[in-house]
């Protein structure tokens, strides 16, 4: 793998290990050594990392972050790493995981501490397994009280596990053993079936960007933006409870059919120093957004269909828009591919995005059809989805339900050159219909 990929610009570290349970033991410092040794001796250029959950603290986990030229956190470095750069100031970390939910805590610690280098969130896009550990849940005050601890609790035992010098995953082990007793604050990080998806991305199942990926865009890179999103209702006499590796659920819709008249929630993130709110061009209120604020203002709002416009603002000067709008009913299918032409090798993709549009052309977000597709031509559909990680249907097939207007359908071609005509339907909609090229390989240069 390293001769492989030592020339290629996107390798940035190489890492030894991923919460390897020998890294708290005394065999973790030889074996560590062994495999620095090995990867340096193929390509000198990168630093090397690893990375630990637990206690970073001990002598054993000291001896093998000495292999290091990085030393890898997962979601123990706000508890963990001040104290250890006293200990040892020459230690460089980084964080190799964290909660999503931790956004602003992660940049604090990077901005204010020059030996952070910076932040690998757990994860950049949702992905298939670890099913529900982002999920989010209607609790009674209660239950969601408890949770809320469990959720702390589960913090700071990832912050001092394998401090007796012991495998730390031996536990977990036991747990997965069939005559095991479940764990109830287990199940509540990974709440099963329909849940198949971890739910912890940035980005979705099919690639649309979640409200956390533009918070997260905003905290890192600045500038004078800002994005306006909806935190969902909590029914009567029940909480919604998000730990772990989920974030408090947000649609950036005005959309909220049945909730006319009700408070709404609205979050804004902003790159600038105040957040003002209009809704129908009548202004709701100014807030702060700072770093102090941790870069979000949350405005409360009677639902009322319409424009609700938030304006980023510095000094007295607008300088930033985000525009929800009131969506009617849905009227038409829309089809967004990534590419239009393809090559000819049986192989080449496209991925192309189904939209539910009202009459206005605006995305329909509370649209749920069932859209079915129909291809003529050299290409095959290879696979469906949405973005949703409940749903249970299938990924290859025909058609796929929408999940908050969207669906995802991926066109493969064949070995033959020609014109590919996708085709998509769903009832009481205007169907939709995209052509793609495919066309002959092209000859790929030969080094001498």
């Amino acid at each position: 793998m390293v001769l492989r990929d030592r020339n290629h610009p996107s390798i940035v570290f190489w890492g030894i290990g991923n919460e390897i349970p020998e890294g708290w033991t005394k065999d973790g410092a030889p074996i560590a050594k062994q495999l620095a040794a090995r990867v340096r001796s193929l390509d000198s250029t990168r630093p090397l990392t690893e990375a630990f959950p637990g206690a970073t603290y001990t002598a054993n986990t000291d001896a093998v972050m000495g292999q290091l030229d990085v030393s890898g956190y997962n979601y123990n470095l706000a508890e963990n790493g001040a104290k250890d750069h006293e200990r040892v100031p020459s230690r460089i970390m980084m964080t190799t995981e964290s909660f999503p939910a931790a956004a602003f805590e992660q940049w604090k610690l990077v901005h204010e501490r020059p030996y952070v280098l910076g932040e690998f969130v757990w994860t950049a896009m949702d992905y298939l397994g670890e099913s529900g550990i982002g999920s989010w849940s209607y609790m009674s005050p209660e239950q969601a009280k408890m949770a809320t601890a469990a959720g702390g609790m589960m913090k700071q035992m990832v912050s001092s596990m394998g401090a007796d010098g012991k495998n730390p995953f031996e536990a977990f082990a036991q747990q997965q053993k069939p005559d095991a007793k479940p764990d109830p604050m287990m199940s509540l990080f990974s709440p099963g079936f329909p849940w198949h998806a971890a739910n912890s991305g940035d980005l979705d199942l099919i690639g649309d960007r979640k409200p956390q990926s533009y918070y997260r865009d905003i905290l890192w890179n600045g500038g004078d933006r800002v994005f306006a999103t909806v935190r969902l209702p909590e029914p009567e006499g029940k909480k919604i409870v998000a730990i772990g590796w989920s974030v408090y659920p947000t649609l950036p819709s005005w959309t909220w059919h049945g909730h006319e008249g009700k408070d709404m929630q609205v979050e804004v993130y902003a790159g600038t120093d105040k957040v003002r709110l209009y809704l129908n061009d009548k202004l709701v209120g100014e807030m702060p957004a700072t770093a102090e604020q941790q870069r979000k203002a949350v405005f409360t709002v009677p639902y009322a269909p319409g424009t609700l416009r938030a304006v980023g603002v510095n000094g007295d000067r607008e300088v930033a828009t985000s525009v929800l709008q009131t969506a009617g009913d849905p009227a038409k299918l829309r089809l967004k591919p990534d590419r239009t032409t393809l090559q000819a090798d049986g192989e080449d993709l496209s991925y192309i995005t189904v939209e539910a549009l009202d009459a206005q052309g605006r995305i329909q977000p509370d649209a749920t059809s069932e859209v079915h597709f129909s291809l003529s031509g050299p290409g095959s559909i290879i696979a469906v989805a949405n973005g949703d990680g409940r749903s249970t249907e299938p990924y290859q097939g025909d058609h796929r339900a929408l999940s908050h207007g969207r669906a995802l359908v991926v066109v493969r071609t064949s070995g033959k050159p020609g014109a590919i005509r996708l085709t998509a339907t769903a009832p009481g909609l205007t169907e939709s219909q995209v052509t793609i090229r495919s066309v002959p390989e092209r000859p790929t240069a030969k080094l001498p």
